[in-house]
Order: C-alpha cells, then structure tokens, then sequence
C-alpha cells in the first residue's frame, strides 16, 4: 500500500471520526448507505477504461507528461471529469495543507504545480455518479441550517471531500489495476509520470505515479 492511497483512508477516517464527535453519526449512516448503492463494480471499469484511453493518447504524444482529470463543482449536478495532458509538473509529493474543512483532519492535496496544457478533453471519469448522488440526496440536508449550526461550513466540506475519496479510491483501484499494463510500462521513460484528479480551483490528489 503506498501513501496515497493511505492518505485517503487516513482522512476518510478522520472525517468519520469527527462527524461522531460532532454527533452527527446518522448523517454519516445516510451518506454510507447512498455510497454503498451505487455499482461500485460498473464504475470501476468506466474509470479503468477511461484511464487507460488516456494513458494511450499519451504514449501517442510525446510532448505529454503528466495526466490530470478535472472536474467543476459548484454545488449542483456535474459531468464528468476531464482529461488534460500537460508537458509536466513540479512537486515532491508533499501536502498543501490546503484542504477544506477543519484543520485537525489530515490532508490529501498535493503541493504540486502543473506545466503547460498540452492537450485537452481526450477522455472522461465518471465523477459524476458519487458527487450528482450526493447533489440529490445530500445536499438538501445542508439546508436544514438550525441542525448544523456553527458547524455548517464544516459539515458541507467534509461530506463532499467524502464522496470526493471515494472517486479518488475508485481512480486509484483503477490505475492500480493498470499498473503492470504495456500502456503504463511505455509511459515509464517519461518518469516521474503524475496521474492526478482536480477539482476545479482545488489542489491536486495523486492517484498514480508512473516512474
């Protein structure tokens, strides 16, 4: 297990481990039940074949050296996310510290800084299964402000940064299961190959790191 993937059950964790502190368990409940429902199996295998269209194309382009899906949520129903080939990035692999929500939770978003866009749009995750779920289930939740109370802010954060780890799980199961594929072994001499996810005007979360 390498550490991205353990950074996203550290802080899926630790946003369950808070809204219990907060005592707001059976949000929590709902929000699992709505997560458990969808066809994990299905979704996968969109992510995994999106992935590795991506990833050909990349091989195809030589200018390309590093992949990001990007997504825009602003609080309704969203599309998919996008594929950008960029001519690299700078980044140690550290964390920002930039993410949402309280402090104490520990954080996924990378310190990193993408090159110049290549090309764009030549393929697509579905994003859009968890986070439109949590459009039309969830969101109607916020709503009830008088339950939040101060906490508000707080809540709405940590609830779509969870639906948000749980297409970054999906996303990295995907590459994983690419791992040893020719498509990601031709990438290798391009290394350190990032394959990251974005949501819009947010830092980057690692899924995969071709070297």
């Amino acid at each position: 297990m390498d550490k991205f993937i353990k950074r996203l059950i550290k802080r899926e964790e630790g946003i369950r481990d808070w809204l219990k502190e907060k005592k707001i368990d059976s949000l929590l409940k709902k929000v699992d039940q709505i997560l458990d429902d969808l066809p994990r199996k299905d979704i996968k295998k969109e992510y995994q074949d999106a992935i590795k269209k991506a990833l050909e194309y990349c091989v195809e382009n030589e200018e390309i050296k590093a992949l990001d899906f990007q997504w825009y949520y602003g609080g309704s129903e969203i599309g998919g996310a996008l594929a950008y080939g960029l001519d690299g990035c700078k980044t140690k692999g550290k964390l920002s510290k930039t993410d949402l929500g309280p402090k104490e939770l520990p954080g996924i978003e990378l310190d990193l800084e993408h090159g110049d866009l290549i090309d764009e749009y030549f393929a697509e995750i579905p994003v859009n299964y968890a986070i439109n779920a949590m459009v039309e289930k969830i969101s109607p939740v916020f709503e009830q402000e008088e339950w939040f109370g101060d906490l508000l802010g707080d809540v709405e954060s940590v609830i779509t940064d969870y639906f948000q780890i749980w297409n970054y799980k999906v996303g990295y199961e995907a590459c994983e299961q690419l791992r040893e594929s020719s498509v990601v072994v031709k990438l290798k001499s391009r290394g350190p190959f990032w394959v990251t996810m974005t949501r819009h005007e947010r830092w980057s979360v690692a899924i995969m790191l071709i070297n």
